[in-house]
């Protein structure tokens, strides 16, 4: 008999759907954040600061996705190569996955200003079960807590 993990299935569809909203190879002011600049606002508008009365609204996201990327920042505040290497792994999305793991290492890289930092893959995998092991804990918690 074969157990299905449906709540494993709807833990990946969720980082997978962060993964997409939180992309690192969209054009973006820092990792996670997305907006207008002023530049780009005047070309929208042909020159002309738009009136008051519709000001400016940035791009909304997700309330899920940004669930997300509230659990993988807070996961970097206690590890930082643990979030770097969710980062690497389904915000590289559309990427090999030799090109997720170098994505990986070069955010711990900077993060930490070591730049002789290496990681394997086969470490690279098991920070990326610890991770998805963490989300899948708070999540849990979530839904028991709702």
């Amino acid at each position: 008999m074969t157990v299905v993990d449906t709540f494993g299935a709807y833990v990946r569809a969720r980082l997978d759907s962060w993964g997409r909203e939180f992309a690192l190879h969209r054009d973006c002011e820092y990792l996670g954040h997305k907006s207008k600049d002023m530049l780009q606002l005047l070309i929208e508008h042909k020159g002309e600061m738009p009136p008051r009365v519709t000001g400016f609204k940035p791009i909304e996201i997700p309330i899920a996705d940004q669930q997300m990327e509230d659990i993988v920042s807070d996961i970097a505040r206690r590890d930082v190569v643990v979030a770097s290497v969710l980062r690497g792994y389904y915000c590289g999305q559309g990427r090999r996955g030799e090109e997720r793991r170098e994505s990986a290492v070069e955010l711990i890289r900077n993060i930490k200003g070591d730049r002789s930092y290496r990681l394997d893959r086969k470490r690279y995998f098991s920070l990326h079960h610890i991770g998805f092991a963490e989300i899948r804990g708070r999540l849990i918690g979530l839904a028991r807590a709702a």
